[in-house]
């Protein structure tokens, strides 16, 4: 997984996994489900993962442990 860009309040990400749909879906669903998640957005043909979250209840630890777990899913096979 890789970050694209990032800054406050709004991180990309691109991965293999996000082009699989019901593996996009999920997540998405999950992330959606975040407190100070603003918004969600998968690009399925490019593998990129948008969120747009409010910076002053998402903090970079949260951020860094939501990474980590994707990495684990991605390293799954999610």
């Amino acid at each position: 997984m890789n970050v694209e860009s990032f800054f406050p309040g709004r991180l990309r990400v691109r991965s293999e996994m996000f082009t699989k749909p019901a593996v996009a879906d999920r997540i998405t669903t999950y992330i959606h489900s975040v407190h100070g998640v603003k918004n969600v957005s998968v690009n399925a043909r490019t593998g990129s993962l948008t969120v747009v979250y409010d910076a002053t209840v998402i903090t970079m630890p949260m951020l860094m442990e939501a990474k980590d777990e994707l990495e684990r899913l991605e390293r799954e096979g999610a």
